[in-house]
């Protein structure tokens, strides 16, 4: 009886240290109330539909993210802590990118993985360029816009979410692996 609770006891005590995980950012949807003050007056949110507001929690830094859909777009604008405006952007299909850039995407991400499905692109603004809210709602093709695509890649037996962020030519910046999203706090 010794030996079979001992062997269990082991079995626990490897378990746990073996499978755990270190969550590095997540993403929170959070209450208005608990956004950075922005002045809204700035932003065209005329028609705007399914206002959410988040808050990123990275170990460098805390995003506030405010996401909406206007017409047909999903947009999205980043804050920092101060309510100054980081970056911002839309959901974007394929067909939406330049064909040069999205051929330089595609095969980037074929040569690195043996499989991938693209879960999402955004096309996206530094915050701190000129116009910045007139580009992103114009859907201006700019040399500054940078490209985040979020898929699912294979490599050798073994399938991981990634972030890769790519330049107006398509070209890789740099790929991240992505954290499962976090359902412990939903609020709807």
């Amino acid at each position: 009886m010794k030996f079979s609770y001992i062997t269990l006891m082991l079995f626990l005590l490897l378990g746990t240290t073996c499978y755990s995980q270190t969550k590095l950012e997540r993403e929170h949807r959070i209450q208005k109330s608990q956004f950075p003050s922005i002045n809204m007056d700035n932003l065209p949110m005329e028609n705007a539909k399914n206002i959410k507001y988040y808050r990123e929690i990275d170990t460098s830094k805390i995003t506030y993210t405010l996401k909406f859909r206007k017409g047909k777009m999903h947009y999205h604008l980043d804050f920092d802590e101060k309510g100054t405006l980081q970056n911002t952007g839309f959901i974007v299909k394929e067909v939406d990118i330049p064909t040069d850039t999205y051929a330089q995407i595609s095969s980037d991400l074929n040569a690195n993985f043996e499989k991938i499905k693209i879960k999402y692109i955004q096309q996206r603004y530094l915050g701190s360029s000129e116009n910045v809210l007139k580009n992103t709602f114009q859907n201006l093709i700019l040399p500054s816009n940078t490209y985040k695509v979020m898929f699912r890649g294979k490599k050798v037996d073994h399938r991981e979410d990634y972030i890769a962020i790519f330049n107006a030519e398509g070209n890789l910046i740099k790929t991240t692996t992505a954290l499962p999203a976090n359902y412990d706090r939903v609020l709807y």
